[in-house]
């Protein structure tokens, strides 16, 4: 199980990585949809790799938690390769997927909040891409310590 997750965090940071570099910073993850829309869907539905592992170190009256979120997490990367401008379910999506895996990451270990809060605190622009990202971070780290 540990190498699933390892494999899915990697596969997930890579294709990150080079949308970044070939697109530049977007305000939000989603974004890289303008240009990378299939990339992104391959990138979001990586993320199933790290369920198995999340629901091992679960409690198993809290492992809703994890599997609806990641579950959200596909949704929203199902929604992204549709070109269309109401994005209400993805953003519905979005929002239930960062809900759900914050209170994962209460259940799990309070302390690794920490890399969110510091990330939504660094500044005022791409606040979206900037709460993402602490996260994944929060995460991957609660993940990797568990692996560990």
């Amino acid at each position: 199980m540990s190498t699933l997750a390892l494999i899915g965090m990697t596969i997930f940071l890579v294709l990150m990585l080079f949308m970044s570099i070939t697109s530049g910073t977007k305000q939000s993850i989603s974004a890289y949809a303008d240009k990378w829309r299939w990339l992104l869907l391959v990138a979001l539905w990586s993320q199933i790799l790290i369920l198995p592992q999340m629901i091992t170190i679960t409690a198993s009256c809290w492992q809703f938690l994890c599997f609806i979120g990641i579950g959200m997490i596909i949704f929203c990367g199902g929604a992204s390769i549709f070109e269309t401008s109401d994005m209400t379910f993805h953003m519905v999506c979005a929002v239930f997927a960062f809900l759900l895996l914050s209170a994962w990451l209460i259940v799990i270990n309070p302390y690794m909040l920490l890399p969110l809060i510091i990330c939504a605190c660094i500044g005022r622009e791409n606040w979206i891409l900037r709460l993402e990202t602490g996260l994944i971070i929060s995460v991957y780290t609660a993940l990797l310590l568990a692996i560990i």
